[in-house]
């Protein structure tokens, strides 16, 4: 008989825990569905359907996840708009600068295992450096203080610019002259009558490392360190990652990123057999490039949206030799999210992992706060500058809602992504229009945020 009343209370305990245990369960998926009010988080679709109808951009991919999980998303408008082609979740969309968080990964893989330190000059991987000189704005040539550093490289700070920054300095001239752009250029200083936008059909250089051999022949616009200046450092890391692992910069990539986060549709080529998911690329007529702004004829360019880049005659369905890591890739919102989502969770994903915690705690540690890009007047208050992207690092003085921690960066035609791991929230919003007057990036985070219950 006590047996049997021991074995009924054992059983009552049982099932209590039972009963706890799927209390638990319930309670947390029920707080994970309802962190955030659907009816609010419409207020993001409404916006971008508004900006399609009135046809300001093309269409969008925009997708939010919270704790891994989509809690919005918007597909519409189009992947070409002239074809009417609709937009698609698996289209594929020119990236640009959001390549640069995928190389900063990529430098610290390296690092992680001990072949590159951030303290190493870049002359040791690309001796043409040793030799590279400093020019003010009188034109006047000075030898470096101290080498550039890969950190330097990482962080904007090393004194290399982009051909196309609005400043007019002698570096600017000399970029202009030797085509100093691994990127496919398009000098958007054209005359307001002209029609043919579309971009060149090759870049100027064979590979990475014979551009960063010939930009070692330029002058840098400021001594290494002494302040930021956003530049094509970032793309010079590709050909030091090549050099140190023996690999091509793309397979370098897909071996040690892509593949472990499944990302399957990134990389600097639409293949063939994926050409109709690719999205035609536009400029805007009130096009903005730091505080120059573009105006067009009306007569001429009747619409506001004019076609730079159709997705079926384009330079990113050919092999290109030059793989850029500071603006080449292609890629779909999916396969961002995952690379967001690795941030996310500090170097995991799926069970894996990507970089070590130390190694994770040095890519998104902030070096530089409230940097700016020169001659735009653009100061990004309580941001920081970490390895290849940005970070919130006092939100109470940045224009966004973001928490403490969060990395962030955009692309030339539009594209934004942030990782919160505070919420565990990644936004990834794509689009295909080419310097745009309106920038979304504030737009999407207030919305974001205040959808919270």
């Amino acid at each position: 008989m006590k047996h049997l009343i021991f074995l009924i209370i054992g059983n009552l305990m049982n099932l209590q825990r039972l009963y706890i245990f799927l209390f638990l369960i319930f309670s947390i998926n029920f707080l994970s569905a309802s962190s955030f009010s659907d009816e609010r988080l419409q207020r993001i679709t409404a916006m971008l359907d508004d900006l399609v109808e009135e046809k300001q951009f093309p269409g969008f991919v925009t997708i939010v996840t919270k704790d891994g999980k989509p809690i919005l998303k918007v597909i519409n408008g189009y992947k070409d708009i002239d074809k009417k082609i609709p937009m698609t979740e698996d289209a594929l969309f020119r990236i640009y600068s959001m390549s640069k968080p995928i190389t900063g990964v990529a430098l610290m893989i390296l690092v992680d295992r001990g072949l590159i330190k951030l303290s190493d000059p870049i002359s040791k991987f690309i001796p043409e450096f040793e030799n590279t000189k400093v020019v003010n704005e009188a034109g006047d040539f000075f030898d470096l203080d101290r080498p550039i550093t890969v950190l330097d490289a990482a962080t904007h700070t090393s004194g290399l610019i982009y051909a196309w920054l609005p400043t007019e300095t002698i570096a600017n001239d000399i970029y202009e002259e030797k085509n100093l752009h691994p990127y496919y250029y398009l000098d958007l200083e054209v005359t307001a009558d002209q029609t043919d936008f579309s971009i060149p059909a090759e870049k100027p250089f064979s590979n990475i490392c014979e551009f960063a051999q010939e930009l070692a022949s330029a002058p840098l616009v400021h001594q290494p360190g002494e302040k930021w200046t956003y530049g094509v450092g970032m793309d010079l890391l590709g050909c030091i990652i090549e050099k140190v692992s023996g690999m091509t910069f793309g397979n370098f990539l897909k071996v040690n990123i892509f593949d472990p986060l499944d990302m399957e549709d990134t990389s600097f080529k639409v293949p063939e057999s994926e050409i109709n998911r690719f999205t035609s690329m536009y400029t805007h007529k009130g096009v903005r490039l730091g505080d120059i702004q573009r105006e067009f004829n009306d007569e001429i360019f009747p619409d506001d949206l004019i076609l730079m880049d159709s997705y079926d005659d384009s330079p990113y369905l050919k092999m290109n030799q030059v793989e850029d890591g500071g603006s080449g890739l292609i890629s779909t919102a999916k396969d961002y999210l995952k690379f967001g989502q690795m941030l996310n969770n500090k170097g995991k994903y799926n069970g894996g992992r990507i970089l070590s915690k130390e190694a994770f705690e040095v890519l998104s540690t902030s070096q530089i706060d409230n940097f700016g890009f020169q001659g735009l007047g653009v100061v990004e208050l309580g941001v920081g500058q970490a390895i290849c992207m940005a970070k919130i690092t006092q939100p109470a003085f940045s224009t966004f809602y973001q928490s403490k921690g969060s990395l962030f960066w955009g692309g030339a035609a539009s594209t934004y992504f942030w990782a919160d791991p505070v919420e565990d929230i990644v936004l990834v919003h794509m689009t295909q229009v080419l310097g745009h007057p309106v920038d979304l990036r504030t737009d999407l985070d207030r919305l974001t945020y205040s959808s919270k219950n």
